[in-house]
């Protein structure tokens, strides 16, 4: 092999790699890993955040194809954070709005959509008139079901979502 075959080579191996990576090819999920997965959200505390559909995740879930989807989420804020009253969120951030509360949960978000190889792909603060009552649009590629499973199912969204719920 050349010198030049051979930097090529070294050069082009880890974009292949990451190319695959972020592609997925997954598998799609086992019923073992959806009833899994589905226990780990159960036990989290879903108080403020929790609140998944967990009838219309599991459905969801196993009916996965192991391949790239994308959702699209509107947003509505609220005027000020709605913190739950024991919340020690509620006297650290009394003056916030909803957005507000909703940027420290993107913070959170966007660093565990980006180590499941996911992002978001669009996103506007659109100027809502009487016709539309969001605020905000954002879409998401995600590169498997079994990523955001994941992420439904880590420590760190499940305290990220008191900021969500706070701001929704």
């Amino acid at each position: 092999m050349s010198k030049r075959n051979l930097i090529i080579s070294i050069l082009l191996t880890p974009l292949l790699a990451l190319l695959i990576w972020y592609h997925g090819g997954s598998k799609p999920l086992s019923q073992v890993e959806v009833d899994s997965l589905i226990s780990t959200i159960q036990q989290q505390d879903h108080s403020p955040g929790g609140r998944h559909d967990l009838k219309a995740l599991r459905s969801f879930l196993e009916t996965d194809d192991g391949q790239p989807f994308y959702t699209v989420n509107l947003y509505k804020y609220h005027p000020k954070a709605q913190y739950a009253p024991d919340s020690e969120n509620t006297k650290r951030y009394i003056d916030n709005n909803g957005r507000a509360a909703f940027d420290r949960f993107s913070k959170v978000m966007v660093r565990l959509l980006a180590s499941h190889g996911s992002h978001p792909i669009f996103g506007s603060n659109w100027a809502h008139d009487e016709s539309s009552a969001w605020e905000r649009i954002v879409i998401v590629r995600y590169r498997s079901r079994r990523d955001i499973a994941e992420i439904f199912a880590s420590n760190e969204f499940a305290q990220a979502s008191e900021h969500k719920w706070a701001a929704l």
